[in-house]
């Protein structure tokens, strides 16, 4: 890591820190405008960078002029959550080195004193509660609290009283289980409830704190998660929103802050995660770094993101994804891992972990969970979870298989990849998602059956918060076999629903596909053929160009799409797919 970091990471951040000095607020990126009114976060996230380039990298006069200057210039945006602990863990930096005060001028320092609070997010008279935030922005709170009690902006207590808000809410919606739902109990578990714990760490650590037990207890479930996903090619999550290269330092994230944290990770854990790592960082800067662009790349030739990390904020994402993989590189020197040599056996190794690993996430009136599924060079992760608002009906958060780079799905689109849709005469559609009311996984020694049961679809179209169709009863089973992936649905619905059609969707990075009735297969591609029962019509089309297609690493090649006219007495369906790879 220490040679990525010379050779490689500071190139990019010393470039970046020129840019910032010399474009001054009419900087542009890849013919975006840096400082915009869509650019979330950005000021704050300017101060951490630049103050650690200037002092970690630089360690100039003329840079630290640059730093106070810099600071400066952004002290006069509109500060909130994420960039306010951005900047403050840089002003930290500043004080921890005597130099605060030296660098930035008294004027500027009361400007961000006023605007970087937990105050603007937070209500501190009603139990502490977030003001129309997702949970994970507790610990957001808390870092920022604490941030300013150490530079000596409040008086100490606010943010133990943040953390404990956090704590209510883990034993609350998640219990024994330990991992955070990211809404109030809808049951929304993706990338960012394994994160929290590491993001957590990080803060508790910087700033002096103990790390409490059932904190310390869910950062070894997270790195739990992401030892089973560890691969050759150095990907990360691959579900759900903010992925991408975001997937990517979510593991980075994790697995650092679980090497300094004592008694996480075994010797042998550890020489896995480091290694896992490294793959990790070097494809940071091998597939995400745009050096025609001279920027990170979430956006063009073909690959897209959430509308959260949409284009307007280049500036920032640079910025924080920079300051991941520094955080990750300083968390494995304090583990002792500074100059550490990457293992010969890694592929040996990942071969010893196991081919199938069942998470529960939540359990009561609905279960959810992640299965992973190893074959091969292959690592198969199969949500079990509901979206909740705004997300329950996206491809991303689909119960169906995820893999970077071989099944991915389209962020802010609802294709309704993989799940059987029940076409109504009223127009509405149905998919079984959002509701599973038991999850039995079973694994054996050359394959692995999941089988889901629910009570309840929910309605495809039905708005922005998911919405049950009740008086239904369904069974799903997954099987993985070798190089081979089957999906089993059997739908039984009262005559209140008159379904008009069954459709099925598939998107692939495969091309040159050849249909023969109810098959298809690919010349190109890791995907080599899909079959489908239980529909009739199959019709395949290339991919667009308008960002229907678009994945996080990249344009799709193909869609396929079969479908059924369904008669009147028809209450109960039989329909599976196998893929095979």
């Amino acid at each position: 890591m220490k040679r990525f970091m010379e050779e490689r990471l500071r190139p990019v951040m010393i470039s970046l820190f020129g840019r910032i000095a010399e474009g001054g607020l009419s900087l542009t990126i890849d013919g975006t405008p840096a400082y915009n009114e869509k650019a979330q976060f950005v000021g704050g996230k300017v101060i951490n960078f630049a103050c650690y380039t200037a002092m970690e990298l630089l360690k100039t006069r003329e840079s630290m002029e640059s730093l106070g200057g810099i600071i400066r210039m952004v002290s006069d945006m509109e500060m909130e959550t994420w960039g306010i602990l951005n900047g403050l863990s840089g002003l930290y930096r500043l004080k921890k080195a005597g130099i605060l005060e030296q660098v930035v001028d008294e004027e500027t320092l009361l400007k961000l004193k006023k605007s970087m609070d937990w105050r603007t997010f937070v209500d501190e008279s009603n139990h502490y509660a977030l003001i129309r935030k997702p949970t994970n922005y507790y610990g957001v709170a808390f870092g920022i609290a604490r941030h300013r009690e150490l530079l000596g902006w409040d008086e100490e207590g606010h943010s133990k009283k943040l953390l404990d808000r956090l704590i209510e809410h883990i034993d609350r919606f998640s219990g024994d289980l330990l991992f955070m739902d990211e809404t109030p109990g809808d049951g929304r578990f993706d990338r960012y409830s394994i994160l929290v714990p590491s993001e957590l760490v990080s803060q508790l650590l910087a700033t002096g704190w103990e790390v409490p037990e059932k904190i310390h207890a869910m950062l070894r479930k997270s790195a739990h998660v992401f030892m089973q996903l560890a691969n050759e090619e150095g990907l990360g999550f691959s579900y759900g929103r903010s992925i991408g290269a975001y997937g990517d330092t979510a593991a980075l994230e994790v697995l650092s802050a679980a090497a300094e944290l004592d008694g996480v990770l075994t010797e042998d854990e550890m020489e896995l995660a480091y290694d896992y790592s490294v793959r990790l960082l070097a494809h940071m800067l091998d597939f995400w770094y745009d050096s025609d662009m001279e920027s990170i790349n979430m956006w063009e030739n073909g690959r897209r993101t959430d509308d959260y990390r949409n284009k307007n904020r280049i500036l920032g994402e640079n910025l924080s994804l920079c300051m991941q993989m520094v955080s990750t590189i300083e968390h494995w020197k304090k583990a002792g891992y500074g100059a550490h040599e990457v293992s010969t056996d890694y592929s040996e190794k990942m071969k010893q972990l196991s081919h199938f690993t069942y998470i529960p996430f939540a359990k009561g009136e609905y279960e959810r969970g992640l299965a992973i599924v190893r074959d091969g060079r292959h690592v198969w992760s199969l949500p079990l979870i509901n979206g909740g608002k705004k997300y329950y009906n996206k491809d991303a958060y689909m119960p169906v298989p995820f893999e970077n780079l071989v099944l991915q799905g389209v962020p802010e689109y609802s294709h309704g990849q993989l799940v059987p849709q029940l076409i109504l005469d009223n127009g509405e559609i149905l998919i079984p998602v959002a509701y599973f009311k038991s999850i039995q996984p079973k694994a054996q020694e050359d394959s692995t059956e999941i089988t889901c049961i629910m009570e309840e679809l929910c309605y495809m179209n039905g708005g922005d918060a998911p919405r049950k169709a009740e008086r239904i009863k369904t069974k799903t089973i997954y099987r993985f076999k070798k190089n081979q992936i089957i999906r089993e649905d059997t739908l039984e619905l009262s005559e209140e629903y008159q379904v008009k059609k069954l459709r099925l969707v598939f998107l692939t990075y495969s091309t040159e596909p050849d249909v023969r009735d109810n098959r298809v297969k690919f010349e190109n591609g890791v995907i080599t053929s899909i079959c489908a029962e239980g529909y009739e019509a199959c019709t395949s089309f290339s991919a667009r160009k308008d960002g229907s297609h678009d994945t996080p690493h990249g344009r799709l090649g193909s869609e396929i799409v079969w479908e059924r006219e369904v008669s009147p007495e028809e209450h109960r369906f039989h329909v599976s797919w196998e893929i095979t790879y």
